[in-house]
């Protein structure tokens, strides 16, 4: 089913089939390039700082470029659709132990951009994702408080 609030660049991005059969992999990947909200001018380091927190889950057991690769490819892509679709083709894809676990990785990668408004992406994350309310606070608490 279409969404009618789709532009028509978007509809193009989707229908190479891109966020079709996602890997728990991809789904963790997109959750966290909505996290990092990346600048796409200058992002080579926040891309290593990603592809580092992914790599340290056993979910990544693969190679640091293999990882590289799917986020260059997911965060390309991204620039022309709306992340909210790309997050619902992604929350599909995991059980609520995997959203919780994406969410906790996302919360890791909001730590490193240090930005006001990281506690905003990750509550609205959150709610994509399903993560419960109180359970969210605390690991955004947690993980954005800690030295």
């Amino acid at each position: 089913m279409e969404n009618p609030k789709m532009g028509e660049r978007e509809k193009k991005v989707f229908q190479t089939g891109l966020f079709d059969d996602l890997t728990v992999q991809d789904a963790f990947t997109i959750i966290a390039l909505c996290a990092a909200q990346l600048d796409t001018k200058d992002c080579q380091e926040e891309i290593d700082k990603i592809s580092d927190i992914l790599n340290s889950d056993a979910l990544f057991s693969e190679k640091n470029t293999e990882t590289r690769g799917r986020i260059n490819k997911f965060q390309n892509s991204m620039e022309t659709i709306t992340p909210l679709h790309a997050i619902e083709k992604a929350t599909q894809v995991l059980t609520p132990d995997l959203r919780q676990k994406a969410f906790i990785l996302a919360a890791r990668i909001g730590k490193t951009s240090q930005e006001i408004r990281t506690t905003k992406i990750l509550e609205n994350l959150a709610s994509k994702l399903l993560i419960e309310k109180e359970m969210a606070q605390k690991t955004i608490d947690s993980t954005l408080k800690r030295n």
